[in-house]
């Protein structure tokens, strides 16, 4: 954003409605000034129709043969409640083979149905809606079914023993776009529920326990903000090692307002630790057992900053090179930020690394937004977000992207970039 921009922004950001009728309006005026629908110095193959979700669960298998995808036939809307995606992955010598195992009923197109790998197995588990509830089905990427969780997943550890679950009915009364229009919450209109918070799932016995409550996240620390505020709990991500996880505590009023804190804990739902964030957070990404990279409010004002769990300290991360909000994911080494940025005053979103050894950031590609998939009204989210991700090895990267006029999965190969290669840029 250039200072002007940046300035607007800091004035609207915290009424959603407001954000939302000034972006559209400047970006219909600026959508007379023609752009280019794609550039990139790399071959982007790209899977119409397709698209995975979320940029904090990694698509590829352990073993890196099948890459993870739902197939989405709905007409361009928010979902209804018989609305199905297909579910399956992306086989063969380049991965376009898509091979479809079941379908699902439980999804939202910023975070698909949580379709995810469980440890270094071929056994993959997705959310769905049973007629009476919202559940996580395993499959097993060659023989079928395997059994049913009795509680959606929001994510499931690196050693492929524990799930977290929380309340997807919840997060899409309060916050659309990413929870679930299926299922029912009894607390639908209190602020802080009893009822449901945070659940820890065996993933082998599917054994279900409370960690704890909306309202007892809510009721740690409160803020005067919170006052007269409804709450929910989301964004679940697990540590490198599986000892721990964070969540995002979101609250509102009016549907319109946002605050947002990071909280993480052991799990046992013990050893709880709140970010000395100030009322903003967006996207988060695990570095190792220890660090915890998102983009926030701080006392320097909304950055990339990596934190350290457990602890108070916090540093800034590629001032200069990273001054808009993303979706990060480091690189199996730690050594590289993969991450996006929403699409500008001409609806152009930029696919980028950035070196943490050398400072330097490296844009892959800038893919341009059709207007159809803007958010015309607050609540009808129906963009798609770059969402990168990473392979397993560090090769390739893996994103959503509209720039053909569908939704589709795309893949860049990078090649190596471990430091003797510099990745090819377009700046």
């Amino acid at each position: 954003m250039n200072p002007v921009e940046a300035a607007v922004y800091s004035l609207v950001k915290r009424n959603q409605k407001l954000k939302l009728r000034v972006r559209n309006a400047y970006q219909r005026i600026c959508d007379f000034v023609p752009t280019p629908v794609t550039k990139s110095p790399y071959e982007i193959t790209v899977r119409e129709g397709y698209w995975f979700g979320f940029h904090d669960k990694c698509p590829w298998s352990a073993d890196g043969s099948m890459l993870a995808a739902a197939r989405l036939d709905v007409p361009l809307r928010m979902p209804l409640p018989d609305d199905t995606v297909q579910v399956g992955y992306f086989a063969g010598a380049k991965q376009t083979e898509f091979h479809p195992i079941a379908t699902s009923r439980a999804w939202n197109y910023q975070q698909g149905c949580m379709l995810q790998w469980i440890g270094n197995s071929r056994l993959l588990v997705f959310n769905d809606f049973d007629g009476r509830r919202n559940v996580a089905r395993m499959y097993d990427a060659d023989a079928g079914p395997v059994r049913t969780l009795p509680v959606p997943v929001g994510a499931v550890s690196p050693n492929g023993q524990w799930a977290v679950s929380y309340s997807f009915e919840r997060s899409d009364r309060y916050f659309r776009g990413y929870g679930y229009i299926n299922g029912s919450d009894p607390e639908i209109d209190v602020p802080k529920p009893v009822t449901h918070g945070i659940d820890r799932v065996n993933i082998t016995s599917g054994k279900t326990e409370r960690l704890f409550s909306v309202r007892e996240v809510a009721d740690i620390s409160p803020d005067p903000s919170m006052e007269g505020a409804f709450h929910w709990l989301t964004h679940c991500q697990f540590s490198p090692s599986s000892e721990r996880f964070l969540f995002l505590h979101r609250w509102t009023k009016n549907l319109n307002s946002l605050r947002t804190r990071m909280i993480s804990c052991d799990l046992e739902g013990k050893s709880v630790h709140l970010f000395p964030t100030t009322g903003m957070v967006s996207h988060v990404a695990w570095r190792d057992a220890t660090r915890v990279l998102a983009y926030c409010q701080v006392r320097e004002g909304d950055r990339y900053v990596l934190f350290k769990d457990g602890s108070q300290e916090y540093s800034v991360v590629g001032a200069g090179n990273l001054d808009r909000d993303g979706h990060p994911s480091f690189s199996p080494d730690g050594r590289w930020i993969l991450t996006d940025t929403y699409p500008d005053r001409f609806r152009v979103s930029s696919l980028m690394l950035f070196d943490c050894l050398r400072q330097e950031r490296y844009d892959l590609a800038r893919l341009k937004t059709p207007p159809e998939f803007g958010e015309r009204r607050l609540g009808e989210n129906l963009r798609c977000d770059l969402h990168p991700r990473w392979n397993r090895t560090g090769t390739s990267v893996c994103f959503d992207s509209v720039h053909t006029g569908r939704r589709s999965l795309c893949t860049i190969d990078l090649g190596d970039i471990s430091g003797r290669v510099v990745p090819r840029s377009l700046r």
